[in-house]
């Protein structure tokens, strides 16, 4: 602003003072300057200081010190502090107009550029302190704890109340791998009520009850219905692998009940009775595949309440279940028209050439056979075979009864694929004989597969991954 040293009557005193020399001279005083000025400028300063008088005014608020738009770094220039005098003598007390030293400012009103500002270090700890989580959505932060094991899952659980929702989701827990674990009381029925699909229980110790009574999570009322029976607790299990189980014929009843839309089971070398199957029969009604090989206590009667009630078995392992020739009678008596794989291998001499000829008139679709160690049955079998016409894979290993020379009978069963010889054709023999059945794969199945839930891959059961 250029200085006018022209007075005015109405703006100056009679005598001017100069504007260069300061009016106190007190080395203890701030020095004070007078400033000739016309009342346009001082007008003008009016403004910009968004005020219409200065009188009384000792400082501007802070929100005029400093403006959202006029906010900057501290620089060396803050630190100075002017006191000007603007107006006339006598016109009441002369305002001043401090310039803010940096000492006044607050953190606030900086601008953190993460560079160059002398806030730096709170910015990083802002950021640090941020939870990075808490701006994913639900479906991100899934995809994320997917790739987490099981054990894991259990331990983000208790991070706060989103996280235990989100670890205990469904979709983290579709297909689980449980074998050679212990469940103690209760612990088991917590994991399947998580909405799992496919579980690989094989080789794991389960203890009873199953599904405990927590009335932290129940009302008392629906605990005592299901104390009393009246209540059952359902689950989506519809793959479940109990191979091997460590586990009590009541625990069996258990899970069993608490899985109506079961599709496939196996319960490979567990302990079973009466009322195993047929709470397997009433309750899995929907079955499709069901694995009971090398299981002790199956015989007519739950035979008859198993094979009755599952309309839909497709395939059927009884290996080595030590069935005699009254549950074999039960057997064919009532044995699923939609049966499609069979495997009735180590009946020993009590499967004969009837039970065969009637399991193949009674069950058109069938397409593998599995009759290995039963050394009662003969050639006569071959002429049933090649009659059904659909069978595709049949396994005659160890039926010593049958003479190598008879299986030329077999060429004739055009639907042949596989065919399992073991210790039944000589070596001096075996290569004549596949001669006879181009396109034919000999002896390649040393383990049936039929309804097995895992054969060559540990981790699957029935084609299905599942995740420890």
């Amino acid at each position: 602003m250029e200085l006018n040293t022209t007075p005015e009557v109405d703006e100056m005193p009679s005598s001017p003072i100069d504007a260069s020399e300061p009016v106190n001279c007190d080395p203890t005083q701030p020095p004070t300057m007078l400033w000739n000025i016309k009342a346009t400028d001082k007008s003008a300063i009016y403004d910009d200081l968004g005020v219409n008088d200065l009188e009384g005014i000792k400082a501007p608020p802070k929100s005029l010190r400093h403006p959202p738009q006029l906010r900057h770094h501290t620089t060396p220039t803050d630190n100075v502090t002017l006191t000007q005098q603007i107006g006339n003598h006598g016109d009441g007390p002369i305002p001043v107009l401090t310039t803010p030293s940096s000492s006044t400012r607050s953190d606030t009103d900086h601008i953190h550029n993460g560079t160059s500002c002398s806030c730096k270090r709170r910015l990083l700890d802002e950021i640090n302190s941020t939870d990075s989580f808490a701006c994913l959505a639900d479906e991100i932060l899934l995809h994320i704890l997917k790739w987490l094991p099981l054990t894991k899952l259990s331990h983000c659980s208790r991070v706060c109340k989103r996280w235990y929702r989100l670890a205990f989701d469904e979709l983290l827990w579709r297909r689980i791998d449980l074998s050679s674990k212990q469940f103690f009381a209760g612990i088991l029925g917590n994991i399947l009520q998580r909405g799992p699909v496919a579980v690989k229980l094989s080789r794991a110790k389960i203890e009873e009850p199953v599904f405990s009574l927590n009335y932290r999570h129940k009302a008392k009322k629906q605990c005592n219905k299901l104390r009393n029976g009246k209540q059952s607790i359902t689950t989506k299990v519809q793959y479940l692998d109990l191979s091997a189980c460590d586990v009590s014929t009541s625990t069996l009843q258990e899970i069993i009940k608490s899985c109506p839309p079961l599709r496939k089971l196996s319960l490979e070398s567990c302990m079973v009775n009466v009322s195993v199957l047929t709470c397997v029969g009433q309750k899995a009604q929907e079955l499709e595949e069901l694995n009971l090989s090398m299981c002790e206590g199956v015989i007519d009667y739950g035979m008859m309440q198993l094979l009755v009630n599952t309309p839909n078995l497709t395939s059927l392992n009884l290996a080595w279940t030590s069935l005699n020739k009254q549950t074999l009678t039960t057997l064919t008596d009532n044995i699923p028209t939609n049966l499609e794989k069979l495997n009735l291998s180590g009946c020993g001499r009590n499967l004969e050439d009837n039970t065969v000829d009637q399991i193949l008139h009674k069950c058109p679709k069938l397409r593998e056979l599995d009759i290995s160690d039963s050394p009662s049955v003969s050639e006569a079998i071959f002429s049933s075979l090649v009659g059904h016409g659909n069978i595709q894979y049949l396994a005659l290993n160890r039926c010593y009864s049958l003479h190598y020379s008879y299986l030329e009978q077999l060429a004739g069963l055009q639907s042949l694929r596989a065919l399992d010889v073991f210790s039944l054709v000589p070596d001096a023999a075996y290569e004549s004989v596949t001669e006879l059945f181009p396109g034919v794969i000999f002896n390649a199945h040393p383990y049936s597969a039929i309804a097995r839930p895992c054969i060559k891959k540990k981790d699957y059961i029935w084609g299905i991954k599942c995740y420890e």
